[in-house]
């Protein structure tokens, strides 16, 4: 059986796409790093199918292909580059053609459009493949989110300013020192980093074995950080010769000798953010293994732990601060209510839901970490604020600030209980769910407030909401759907005197399809129509399976004759489509006008009536 090439540093990534090569008839074969995958070249020639990400230990994506190009072109041995590093994407873009790579895809594409493009590119060459096998969908845990690289560097650097790691002068933190220098020794290499990439620069939190200005300056500009796309690609990047390498060897460091190889590891944290890379850099070609890389992975959790730790730590200090001197004397003098603070502020600041308490006056006397970031500011900016100015300063981030207004007002004294939820489009969409109750608190009732993102929640509303007024064979809207549709329009027509006509469509000969070909082929005659119903459509009209093989288009702000002219169009379409799918159908239709002071049922009885009529004058017309 002949085989497909997949090397990927991830084995569950590598499980989808041998998910996918084996359901073309190939044999897949996984490698980790790429000299294993020119072992296997060796020892079974050019693969059928090569999928590969371009990070890889040891020989880098690039060079892979290279030696897959000496053994066999394009035609007979396709390679499919999936990447989750936009600027190695970029640079194999830029040698698509000499390389012979036959397509380029995101990491996170989903896995449909992956096999889509695996079949296409299979298709299209004379690689010897077996049959294709029917395939399973793939373990849900295997299926790769797709990130909004905008909004999560949005947030990111948000999340990053809020932590306050970042220190003037040279000092470093001797803790942290202390892990790179291990790394450096563990690894064989001369320079190891703890880095934080900010908006416009890399900084070094921990470093040693730097020298000259990247020591002075403590950092670098981000377009010279080999580590800013490792934050990019929320993955460990893995370079084993920049000097060779086409993204990579016009680069500052690189040309200046500075750096030869790189592997670096993201720094994430619980929100989910790469805060920056743990990276070790070298002077020559770096051998670095996959179960290094691993190692590597494993020391930069625990580096991000000591990040987030000394944020926390500092946020502790700063909430304490804004206590009297009375209560912080007491908190120094009894360890149990050190310890007990201690404890109730790691459980606020990370739990998913933001949390503010306010005192009597309304004004907030505490802000947990979820809650500043829900409105992209921080705890201690939120602190000491008036409730209703907190709401006024954000309506502007909601998708309808004076409902978000509405929604949350309150009386002016007193206690109170509230619930509401809101869109927000800023910093980032998402539906938050605001819920207030007053509790007792020193000097009177003061009030305490929960935020909860009910984002998904919301979403798997709306899709089963769609779901209810969708076709499930044609995707078109249900009769349901439908009937809503016409409910609003015609009012709509009522109330301002716009026109609005309606098209029934009827599938001429569709019984004898079912009858003879069996309902896999009726479902296939209805799904093309459909398609031609929607291509002629604008984006204010809409299209339904009204019942059975009848249709049904409202087309607004359109007359008689414009609804005859769309109808013809779509009729036209019909009878042209490829005859070994439509097995003879054709369609006839009926089009009405709602006439003033006419219900949408009554326009839609007349629509029948002219199909009707259509019918009788011999079908595949409109009336």
């Amino acid at each position: 059986m002949p085989y497909a090439l997949i090397a990927d540093l991830d084995p569950s990534q590598a499980q989808i796409y041998r998910h996918i090569a084996k359901a073309q008839g190939l044999d897949p074969m996984l490698v980790r790093d790429g000299a294993a995958a020119l072992t296997l070249l060796k020892e079974h020639g050019a693969p059928a199918l090569t999928m590969t990400e371009l990070s890889l230990p040891r020989v880098d994506g690039f060079r892979l292909i290279e030696e897959i190009r000496k053994l066999a072109p394009e035609e007979y041995a396709p390679v499919v580059v999936i990447s989750a590093f936009r600027n190695l994407r970029e640079a194999a873009l830029a040698q698509k053609e000499r390389l012979g790579i036959s397509a380029l895809l995101a990491r996170s594409t989903p896995v449909e459009s992956i096999l889509r493009t695996v079949k296409k590119v299979l298709a299209a060459s004379s690689a010897p493949h077996g049959p294709a096998q029917k395939m399973s969908a793939p373990p849900t845990s295997l299926v790769q989110p797709e990130v909004d690289e905008e909004r999560a560097e949005e947030v990111r650097l948000h999340h990053l300013d809020q932590m306050g790691l970042v220190e003037a002068g040279a000092e470093q933190d001797q803790e942290l020192r202390a892990i790179v220098n291990d790394v450096a020794r563990r690894f064989s290499v001369p320079v190891a980093l703890i880095t934080l990439v900010l908006e416009d620069r890399q900084w070094f939190k921990a470093h040693v074995g730097l020298s000259g200005q990247l020591l002075e300056a403590r950092g670098s500009p981000r377009d010279w950080s080999f580590c800013a796309h490792v934050v990019q690609g929320r993955m460990p990047l893995i370079v084993p010769d920049a000097a060779l390498h086409p993204a990579f060897a016009n680069n500052t460091l690189v040309k200046d000798g500075t750096v030869r190889s790189y592997a670096g590891v993201p720094l994430e944290n619980p929100s989910g953010d790469i805060l920056g890379s743990l990276c070790i850099i070298d002077a020559k070609p770096m051998s670095i293994s996959a179960e290094d890389v691993d190692a590597l992975i494993v020391i930069g959790r625990a580096v991000a732990g000591e990040l987030e730790l000394r944020a926390s730590r500092k946020r502790q200090v700063r909430e304490r601060s804004r206590l009297s001197g009375a209560d912080q004397q007491a908190i120094a003098k009894t360890p149990q209510l050190f310890t007990a603070l201690s404890y109730l502020s790691a459980v606020l600041d990370n739990i998913d839901n933001g949390v503010f308490l306010l005192d009597p006056a309304r004004r907030v006397v505490f802000a947990n970490q979820a809650a500043a970031e829900i409105f992209a500011r921080t705890a201690d900016s939120l602190v000491g604020r008036d409730r209703d100015d907190i709401l006024e300063e954000n309506a502007s981030l909601m998708a309808d600030p004076d409902g978000f207004r509405r929604r949350l007002q309150v009386p002016a004294t007193g206690a109170y209980a509230l619930r509401a939820e809101f869109e927000m489009e800023k910093p980032v969409r998402r539906f938050v769910r605001w819920s207030t109750k007053p509790v007792d608190v020193d000097g009177g009732v003061g009030h305490l407030i929960v935020l909860t993102d009910v984002t998904s929640e919301m979403d798997l509303v709306r899709e089963r909401e769609q779901l209810a007024r969708t076709d499930m064979v044609t995707s078109l809207v249900n009769r349901r759907g439908a009937e809503e549709m016409l409910e609003r329009e015609a009012s709509r027509a009522q109330r301002f005197g716009s026109r609005v006509s309606v098209v029934v469509f009827d599938l001429d000969h569709f019984k004898q399809v079912n009858d003879r070909h069996g309902q896999g082929a009726g479902d296939e005659v209805l799904r093309a129509v459909a398609q031609a119903l929607n291509t002629a459509m604008r984006g204010i009209d809409l299209a339904a399976r009204w019942g059975g093989d009848e249709l049904l288009a409202i087309l607004p702000n359109t007359g008689a004759d414009g609804a005859r002219s769309f109808a013809e169009r779509v009729r036209a379409t019909v009878e042209q489509l490829d005859p070994g799918i439509m097995y003879g159908v054709t369609l006839s239709s009926g089009v009405a006008e709602l006439a003033p002071g006419e219900s949408w049922e009554e326009a839609v009885r007349r629509a029948g009536g002219k199909l009707y009529e259509a019918k009788e004058a011999g079908r595949n017309r409109v009336a």
